[in-house]
């Protein structure tokens, strides 16, 4: 008992929508008796308040013709049958609409809280509850003795109305005896009609405390523990520790991509020390400078070694390095506010590598390149 208690004070999370979701499939749904009983019987007080007369005239109509007999069907007992089907038949018009009715009035009530779900989990056969222990312990849980005291509070209610509408009429009912036959027929049916109408009310009274309290303890019931959530966020969004190794080794992967571009790259950007950013530009395939690799610290140390054993340029202009480095991603083009800085850069490497020693001045190294406002991280921290 302790276990069960401690296992319920445990759950302390609402139910997720898939658990709600499972739990319906399984056919555990909140339902509502007494939405269904006030379906019925609202219902058959209605209809018999709308069609009683029509249907009552009917049944003396019936009750008429099946006092009459012929003379050949009182002389020849083989035309009875023929005359009983016919009898029935007509009954059977009488009564099939109602209970028709009243069976898919019941069938709805019985939907119209939780919804329709189909379920075969509950046809299924649970030797389970073939326990005794079992059962016992459903019999005097807490939700069933709930459920059974309220069902008992709600009988005395309905008998002690039923009780006070009887003994409020009673004089009227003796003298019922004394009316003729159609007038009686049809104040009995108001008097069913207002009494059956007082139920239908405290019905309606008990349907408006039992539905949110059958909502309610359903998801209740459903309620997970802290455990609970964590397993399912693992089976819905996948194992932490497994995501966490495919982005390691997706960083992996893209680090070597990064590195193996960087000895195809025009030029290398540096700060010099904390920042570099390779640039590569195709004019037949690019629209415009691509950044194929970028890094701050030991990355940048990394990738400037890279850069100096393939002989790749390196330029030395601190804002323009800090700038692509702060606003350009891997593999994306550069900004066209930064095309005129990185235009002045790659020119002076497509000038370095025609430049032949002896035959003319060697390029030099733009400075003061143009890095327009805002681009600069610096600027913000000084």
């Amino acid at each position: 008992m302790a276990d069960n208690d401690t296992t319920q004070e445990d759950r302390q999370l609402e139910p997720s929508a898939k658990k709600l979701e499972k739990a319906r499939a399984e056919g555990q749904i909140a339902r509502s008796r007494d939405v269904v009983h006030l379906a019925v019987l609202g219902t058959a007080v209605g209809g018999f308040a709308m069609h009683g007369p029509a249907v009552g005239q009917s049944a003396l109509d019936l009750l008429r013709q099946s006092l009459r007999f012929s003379r050949d069907q009182a002389m020849d007992a083989s035309l009875m049958p023929a005359m009983l089907g016919s009898l029935a038949g007509s009954a059977l018009w009488i009564v099939v609409p109602c209970v028709a009715t009243l069976a898919v009035v019941s069938i709805l009530g019985s939907m119209l809280p939780g919804g329709v779900a189909i379920a075969l989990k509950p046809l299924a056969p649970d030797f389970s509850r073939l326990n005794p222990a079992a059962g016992i312990g459903r019999i005097v849980s807490k939700d069933n003795l709930m459920d059974v005291g309220r069902m008992v509070l709600l009988s005395a209610a309905l008998l002690a109305v039923a009780a006070w509408f009887v003994s409020s009429r009673f004089e009227r009912y003796l003298a019922l005896g004394s009316s003729p036959l159609l007038l009686a027929l049809d104040d009995i049916r108001g008097q069913l009609v207002a009494g059956l109408g007082l139920m239908v009310l405290l019905l309606f009274f008990s349907a408006l405390i039992d539905v949110p309290l059958k909502w309610w303890r359903h998801r209740f019931k459903l309620r997970m523990t802290h455990q609970e959530g964590r397993e399912e966020m693992r089976e819905s969004e996948g194992d932490p520790q497994v995501k966490g190794q495919i982005r390691a080794r997706q960083r992996e992967v893209a680090m070597a991509r990064m590195m193996a571009a960087i000895p195809q790259a025009d030029v290398v950007i540096t700060n010099p020390t904390h920042f570099a950013v390779a640039i590569r530009y195709d004019e037949t395939r690019m629209g415009a400078p691509r950044v194929v690799a970028k890094g701050a610290d030991h990355l940048a140390a990394r990738i400037r070694e890279i850069a100096k054993a393939a002989a790749v340029p390196m330029v030395e202009a601190p804002p323009l390095a800090r700038a692509l480095y702060a606003k350009v991603d891997i593999d994306r083009e550069i900004p066209e506010a930064l095309y005129t800085a990185v235009a002045q850069v790659l020119a002076y490497v497509f000038q370095l590598r025609r430049w032949v020693p002896g035959r003319g001045p060697m390029p030099s190294v733009p400075d003061d390149l143009p890095v327009p406002a805002g681009l600069d991280p610096k600027e913000g921290a000084r």
